[in-house]
Formats: structure tokens, sequence, C-alpha cells
């Protein structure tokens, strides 16, 4: 199960307990194994594992404030954080605290008095099994030549990504990138040429983003999509721009291209529309763009007709 899982050492443990011995407790025996991170309520806790996405987390059952078991059923609740671990430190032997334990979706529990030993292996079996199922869940969204998360991780994400959209009433915008006579590329240069085009060219897509929340994919074949979350039509439009003249300035040779190098076209798509309200509609706007922007040339962007003017 474990065997590609060479080291835990950069896994990062959030422990969470009011009592500060406690913490330098925990820290202290978990120092050789992983790193750790110490707050006393769950309330902070929470706010700073959206910004630190630890791999586990340790709490004690009975907190000052918010408890240990409503802290697990929030963090569970929210869809970024809910795959986190949580183990329980409890001195309750009682069966229907163990119970209430699992109810609130913890993986595991620690009977204080601690011991260090059993800590430990508790510890680092719980994180190996985090660290095999982000490698296997990796392995699922992303894809193996240009390693950019793939379609299956785009449906999801696009889904994601509107209904926050509407929900903040912030724009949403899709772009969808093509290579411009990628079939003619392939069938002159050869295959493999042509997966070293493709990789050329999502790595420079991917370098035009400049935020972690933007997202990039392999749409299918030589398409790629980008999602750019709280981004105008306008913004959007630049960065449509500046995709379209950094791919033409990697000057990859094309001879079988009018253009004499690889380049892109891009359709822009931007939720504001009444239209855009479902993932199907968003995807639609920006594949008619898509289709006009090739229409009129290539190696140009249009946004589709449907988009807000903001």
């Amino acid at each position: 199960m474990f065997e590609i899982v060479h080291s835990i050492e950069s896994c990062t443990v959030l422990v969470v307990d009011d009592a500060k011995a406690i913490r330098k407790l925990v820290s202290a025996i978990l120092k050789p194994v992983c790193r750790t991170v110490s707050f006393e309520s769950a309330e902070t806790a929470l706010k700073v594992c959206h910004k630190i996405k630890p791999d586990l987390i340790i709490m004690d059952i009975n907190l000052e404030g918010m408890s240990g078991l409503q802290a697990c059923k929030e963090l569970k609740s929210q869809p970024d954080l809910a795959d986190i671990p949580v183990i329980f430190i409890t001195a309750s032997q009682e069966p229907q605290v163990q119970e209430k334990c699992w109810d609130a979706g913890a993986v595991d529990f620690i009977e204080k008095p601690l011991v260090a030993s059993t800590l430990v292996k508790r510890i680092s079996t719980h994180l190996k099994y985090k660290v095999q199922a982000d490698i296997l869940t990796n392995q699922s969204f992303v894809d193996g030549l240009t390693e950019l998360y793939n379609r299956r991780f785009f449906d999801i994400e696009i889904d994601r990504l509107l209904k926050d959209s509407l929900r903040r009433r912030v724009p949403l915008a899709l772009l969808l990138i093509d290579i411009d006579f990628f079939k003619k590329f392939n069938d002159s240069q050869g295959h493999l040429e042509g997966d070293k085009a493709l990789k050329d060219v999502t790595r420079q897509v991917s370098l035009c983003t400049q935020r972690p929340v933007d997202l990039v994919c392999r749409y299918g074949g030589e398409e790629i999509a980008v999602l750019l979350p709280d981004t105008s039509v306008h913004s959007a439009q630049e960065f449509a721009s500046k995709v379209v003249q950094s791919v033409a300035k990697l000057a990859i040779a094309h001879p079988t291209s009018p253009h004499n190098f690889v380049t892109v076209s891009v359709g822009l798509s931007c939720t504001g529309s009444a239209k855009a309200t479902t993932p199907a509609k968003l995807i639609e706007q920006a594949d008619a763009a898509l289709y006009n922007a090739k229409e009129s040339g290539r190696n140009q962007y249009q946004a589709s007709m449907a988009v807000p003017s903001y």
C-alpha cells in the first residue's frame, strides 16, 4: 500500500488543544516524524486550514468556545477541507463519546494519557494513507502528457466555480484555446514533435497565469481550457491576448500553417450574461467565440457576443 510513499517528513500536522502543555508535548513527540503547527482554539485552526491546508489534524474534543466535535463537523462540511483527516484526543473511554467522534467525521482517536510510541505510529499510519490518497487523486485528475489537470477535473471545477460565482455575484471567465492546424503539424512533423509542441504550448499558457486560483486544464486533444475566477471581461481579454502573443513568440516552426509558426485561437466567455448560468452555457459561448476566432483567420482571440460589458 505504501510502497510509493517514501517520506512523511514534509507533511504538516495541525495540533489543536487549549492546554499549552499538551500542544508542546504532541509537537515534541512528532518532531522527528513531521512538521507541526499548533493552536489553542478551533476557530483559529479552521481559519488557518484554508491557508496552510494541513495533511492531518490532531484535536482535543473538549475545547473552549467551539468544541472539537463542532470544528470537525464544520471542517467536513467544506469541500476544500473535507479530505483532511482528523484524530481526536480524549480522556474519555465511554462508548458514546467514541461514537460521537466517528459521527463527527474523525478517522481515529487517541486516549489520554498520551503514549509517545502509540501517537507516533498512529500519526505515521494516517499520514501515509493521506499521502497515498493524494497521489492517487492526483493521478486520476492529471493528464499524463501535459501534466495539466484533465477534463474530468475541469468538469468538477467549472461546476463548483460557477456556483461560487453566481452566489457571490462575481465574474468567472472561461477561455477555450485551440492549437491552430495541429493535425497538419502532426502529419508533417510527426507525433513526437506534436507531443513536444503541445507540451510547450500548455507550459506557456500556464506561465501566463498569475494566481494560484487560475486553473489550466487539458480540455481534449489539442484544446486547453482556462478558468479565471473573480476576473472581469476586460481582464480576461487581456489574458487571452497575452496567451495568443506569448505562444506565437515561442516561434515553433509550422511549415504547413499560413502563419509559419505554431499559433493558437482563443474563445472567451464570462458570467454576467443571463444565459451563462450553467457550465454547459458558459462552454457553449466560449466554443462559439473560438469558432469565430478560427473563421476570422486564427492566431487571435474572440469574446462571446453574450459577455457582459463590465
